[in-house]
Parts: C-alpha cells; sequence; structure tokens
C-alpha cells in the first residue's frame, strides 16, 4: 500500500489547480468582434492644413460589400457612395475633431471613429513691446489676475496662505483694500461682470464674487482647475491648464462651449491670466516670456507677443514668471507684469520689423 503524506498530497492538489487555471485562461472568455472594414486613411490623429480636404479611404473584406458610408463630423452628417472619398471640416475652429464613419452592407453596419487636428494656414504673427511708463508693484504678490476699472487696479495673487484680492492705486501700486482668502485657497482668476469681481481659485474648484465694495456677495463652483478668467460679451472665459477656453455663463458658471487653441505647429497649452482687448483674446501662457493673442471665434493664435527683457537680471532673479495683462478701455492704455514682480509696465505691442 503506498502512503502519501500530507505535503505530497497538497502539492498534487496545487498542481491540478495551476493545470484548471491555465486551461481558463487559454480559453478567451470575452473575445474581440472582429470587424470586416477599417479606416485605412486618415491615419490617428493626422494633421492636416485648415481648408484642405480630408481624404478617407474604407477598406472592407470579400464578407462585406459596402453600400454606403455615413460621415459624421461636429453636428454635419454626409452620406458616401464610394470607399475612396473626401470630406471638409464644418467650419474654421482649430484643433482635433472626431470624424465618425459609419460603414453599411444592408442592414448590417460597422462604426469607426478618427481624430484629426487642423492647423491654421499660418503662424502667428510675431510682435514685440515698447515700454510707455513703469511704475511699482508689490513683490508680495504673486500675481493671478489683473484688471483696471475706474482707474483703479484690482489684482487676486496666489499661494496658500497669501492669497487676496487687492484694490490699488494703479500708479503708486499702494493696496487701498484687500480681501484675504482662507489659508487652504489659491487665488487664480479675476475679471468684472455687470459690476461685480469673479475670482478664482486654483484647485478647489470654487470661485467668489464680490460687490464694488469688495464685499463677497456669492460664491459659484466649476469642474476644472481655475487658471486665468476673462469676459467677453456676455460670457465669462475660463482657462485651465490646458489648451482650452471654456465659454461660461456668468449667473449658473455652466460651460455654454468650449474652444482649443492653436497654432501652425500645434496646440497652445498651459493658458494662464486673460484680457479681452479689441476683441481678441489676450492669454499669458505659463512660464513663457510672451503672450498669445486668440481669436475667440476659431481658437487660431493671430499674434505671439514676445516680452522677454521686461525685467533687468537682478529683477528677475527674485521674480517669478510673467503673468497679468489689464487695459484701461477709458484711455486704451495697456498694462502688463508677473509673478512677485517689482515693476507694473505701461506698454504698446506692434509687429517686429525684420
Amino acid at each position: 500500500m503506498i502512503r502519501l503524506s500530507y505535503g505530497f498530497l497538497a502539492l498534487l492538489i496545487l498542481l491540478a489547480s495551476c493545470a484548471d487555471s491555465k486551461d481558463e485562461t487559454e480559453k478567451p472568455t470575452s473575445p474581440r468582434i472582429r470587424k470586416h472594414t477599417s479606416v485605412a486613411a486618415p491615419s490617428q490623429n493626422q494633421n492636416f492644413t485648415r481648408g484642405m480636404a480630408i481624404p478617407m479611404e474604407i477598406q472592407s473584406s470579400e464578407e462585406f460589400a459596402i453600400d454606403s458610408i455615413q460621415v459624421t463630423i461636429g453636428e454635419e452628417t454626409t452620406t458616401y457612395y464610394e470607399s475612396t472619398f473626401e470630406v471638409s471640416i464644418p467650419t474654421r475652429k482649430v484643433g482635433s475633431w472626431r470624424i465618425l464613419a459609419k460603414v453599411f452592407d444592408g442592414e448590417s453596419s460597422e462604426t469607426h471613429y478618427r481624430t484629426i487636428i487642423v492647423l491654421p494656414e499660418n503662424a502667428p504673427e510675431e510682435y514685440g513691446y515698447e515700454i510707455v511708463n513703469t511704475y511699482p508693484h508689490d513683490t508680495e504678490d504673486y500675481t493671478q489676475g489683473l484688471l483696471i476699472k475706474g482707474g483703479k487696479l484690482y489684482e487676486s495673487s496666489g499661494q496658500r496662505g497669501k492669497s487676496t484680492f487687492k484694490m490699488k492705486n494703479l500708479t503708486t501700486g499702494a493696496t487701498e483694500k484687500v480681501v484675504n482668502l482662507n489659508s487652504d485657497l489659491f487665488g487664480e482668476g479675476l475679471t468684472v461682470y455687470n459690476n461685480e469681481f469673479y475670482q478664482l481659485t486654483w484647485t478647489s474648484g470654487e470661485g467668489f464674487v464680490y460687490n464694488d465694495q469688495l464685499e463677497q456677495v456669492r460664491t459659484f463652483s466649476y469642474q476644472v482647475q481655475g487658471w486665468g478668467l476673462t469676459t467677453l460679451a456676455d460670457e465669462l472665459v475660463l482657462t485651465d491648464e490646458s489648451e482650452k477656453l471654456y465659454f461660461m455663463e456668468p449667473s449658473s458658471f455652466t460651460v455654454i462651449r468650449e474652444l482649443q487653441v492653436y497654432d501652425n505647429t500645434g496646440k497652445v497649452d498651459a493658458l494662464n491670466e486673460l484680457e479681452i482687448i479689441d476683441g481678441l483674446i489676450y492669454a499669458n501662457v505659463y512660464q513663457e516670456d510672451y503672450i498669445v493673442v486668440i481669436d475667440p471665434e476659431t481658437g487660431e493664435v493671430l499674434q505671439k507677443i514676445d516680452c522677454s527683457g521686461l525685467l533687468t537680471d537682478s529683477e528677475a532673479q527674485a521674480a517669478d514668471v510673467l503673468n497679468g495683462i489689464a487695459i484701461d478701455e477709458a484711455t486704451g492704455s495697456i498694462y502688463i507684469t508677473g509673478k512677485w514682480w517689482p515693476k507694473l509696465f505701461e506698454v504698446t505691442f506692434q509687429p517686429k520689423t525684420i
């Protein structure tokens, strides 16, 4: 009689268990459905210049005789009856577009998606600046939002435990009123709409509305990070850390539409402090020494303003990055500054000469 030890018996059970497990893993439990058609063109995330026709090609197996192809881009749907054809983008908006292609064979169909990138035809115009005047700026202020109303400078500053909303004398830089945010909040973008001030915070999803006495009258919430904020007609425009502009309804702070910002080389992200000048959106790009000027209908970068060299080398060592654009609507004067900068600059922007 053969006697098996408990250890040897346990080993046999374990091996049998492993064998069963191996057999099970070799059996496909949720097989992928094999499609009879595929998109041969365009390739995923392929770049196209705005205005170009987009060549499309659908390939199919012998088992699938293509009857028609229904293509949806944006809100427009067009039907094609050949496997090779061209489609066009329905608007002049730049950025990523999703193409939905539904391929029919009699009553059956297969669906495919492609994302393409539409770039502007031209590179942004290159601009520079000239300094008109220089004014003091508080180096304690980590500038996040900047605007001028009634001849006063209003500023939202960041850093947890040091975030504020201030009213200042424009030419002396002296603080005349201040609101201190809770220590767990990081102040961000600032704008004015219907004589009320809107202030964002960075990651808390909480914003504040103040009256002209800088008294908080209500709060609002949003689902993205808060970076820059400005007012365009009856919409508020918000940036987060991406290339997107969010157009918001002021009373509910719900998103009405989104716009992607691209130049002729690709997306322009890290859009930060914002200002509207002559109907165009001026945006700081975080950690860059330039400002981009954006078409609010298409997302195209029309101009790129080189703002390097505003501070001396010694001033720049104690300061952080360029951030802050404001226009005095009463005079047309434009002001720029940065985080912990010692100066506020009144400037004009002009095309660079070659």
